[in-house]
């Protein structure tokens, strides 16, 4: 039998390919799965959003009211929503209901007269007559949302505090609430140069009591954050004014510090930009000035556009020849002074010292002042002391509340106001600055490196710490 050769186009398919036929049509299949799931998942809708969650108020629900009572107006139907329902139409209930008035549109009517303006401060006392305190004025409850539309104003830089078209201060809106009527004496203190570590920042907001006063340098990078944040917790907020120190440069107050080799333009440009950075605050604290503040032509501007735009000025004392104090009283600038920088002696005996001090002004003149700077052991003391202070007869403070309260300090036996620049005079006046004579010639005396303000020395330069 002859056996037939296959010529090269007739010889048999290399079976490689049909090995490679199965997987081609698994991986169809799976790509077919893929498909129809999205196509799917598309039909079915939108995912649900994962974003941001924001607190709105809760719309009003659907009332199911029965056939006499639909044509309501929608405040009844709201006040019907909150009535128990029963099987069987109680009228009685809900027409207690209906006639009720709401109290919360009634407290927040707008104030148009520009002699009480709507403030979070309780409202002047009328002869005779005792106003209730304000809530949670000795609790840390949040206050209210700033900024207030009608107490700001658009720059190149963000936003400038203004005084209300009717009439109302920021300083006095942005306060936190406190009881006027309360007798007790005051004792306001105030952790100035915050901002600038987070960590530092955070166990002031939630560790510190809520009627502490935070202070936050303008060059912190979150500045709005912070200020939202310590005002959720409660706490009312400055902004520190970083001016020129006696040695300086070799001690720098940061990039915009006001300094007397400007001219005055140039510092109020610095100055409008220290107030543009945050939205929210009462006014502000010194830091460093121990040579700025003695140039009263160079201060007086700064000053004087504070009272124009509704702040108050805490002055940190870090010269006894300060000329702030005369300055105030001349423009009328709600104003207070410290008394003592509580933790000049960053130690737990020296804080708790200058922290008794402070609480023997305090029942002298009716209230004192403190600056401290964000130490771990200020927060520790701080917090410990305030825990009774109640107890013994007195009160903690925002810096709002002791504006024009406190009073000239008459030297005491013992008394030792050479001893350090801390001074016993918060009045915010003229006054004490002209009657003192001697003692305050005495007060002059110690070296400007003796007792900086609060936060002053302690801290790195607020240009390197932004670093």
């Amino acid at each position: 039998m002859v056996e037939r050769r296959l010529s090269p186009d007739e010889e048999p398919m290399d079976p490689g390919p049909r090995r490679m036929l199965p997987l081609a049509i698994a991986a169809g299949g799976v790509v077919l799965v893929l498909a129809g799931g999205a196509l799917w998942l598309t039909l079915s809708g939108p995912l649900p959003d994962r974003g941001v969650a924001v607190a709105l108020p809760a719309a009003p629900k659907a009332v199911e009211a029965p056939a006499e009572e639909s044509p309501a107006p929608a405040p009844d139907s709201q006040q019907q929503a909150a009535a128990p329902e029963a099987p069987g139409p109680a009228p009685e209930p809900p027409a207690a209901k209906v006639e009720a008035p709401p109290p919360v549109p009634a407290a927040r009517t707008p104030v148009a007269n520009a002699d009480t303006p709507q403030s979070l401060l309780p409202p002047p006392a009328a002869p005779g007559s005792v106003p209730a305190p304000a809530p949670g004025y000795t609790k840390g409850q949040a206050l209210a949302p700033a900024p207030d539309v009608d107490l700001i104003e658009r720059v190149a830089t963000g936003y400038l505090p203004v005084i209300g078209r009717d009439g109302r201060l920021p300083w006095q809106v942005y306060a936190r609430p406190f009881d006027l009527a309360d007798k007790r004496p005051r004792v306001a203190l105030i952790i100035s140069s915050l901002g600038m570590s987070a960590t530092q920042t955070d166990a002031a907001i939630n560790h510190l009591p809520a009627g502490v006063t935070l202070a936050y340098h303008p060059y912190a990078r979150k500045l709005g954050e912070w200020i939202n944040l310590s005002r959720a917790a409660g706490h009312e907020v400055m902004l520190t004014l970083p001016m020129e120190p006696v040695d300086y440069p070799r001690n720098d107050a940061g990039p915009n510090g006001l300094l007397t080799a400007l001219e005055p333009a140039k510092n109020m440009e610095r100055f409008n930009w220290v107030l543009s950075q945050g939205t929210g605050y009462v006014g502000l604290v010194g830091y460093e000035g121990s040579r700025f503040t003695t140039a009263r032509d160079d201060i007086m501007p700064m000053l004087d556009s504070m009272k124009k735009r509704g702040l108050l000025y805490v002055d940190n004392r870090e010269t006894a020849q300060t000329a702030i104090p005369a300055l105030a009283a001349e423009l009328k600038l709600p104003f207070a002074s410290s008394n003592r920088a509580i933790d000049k002696d960053a130690t737990r005996a020296g804080v708790d010292k200058r922290l008794a001090e402070l609480e023997d002004i305090a029942r002298r003149n009716g209230a004192a002042v403190g600056i401290g700077s964000p130490f771990p052991v200020t927060f520790e003391r701080v917090s410990a002391w305030a825990q009774g202070l109640e107890d013994r007869g007195m009160v903690l403070a925002p810096v709002s509340a002791v504006i024009g309260k406190t009073k000239e300090q008459v030297p005491q036996k013992g008394d030792a106001p050479g001893a350090n620049k801390d001074v016993e005079n918060a009045g915010g006046a003229a006054a004490p600055a002209a009657k003192e004579g001697a003692p305050a010639s005495k007060e002059a005396a110690p070296p400007s490196k003796e007792a900086p303000a609060a936060g002053a020395k302690p801290h790195a330069a607020p240009a390197k710490a932004q670093e």
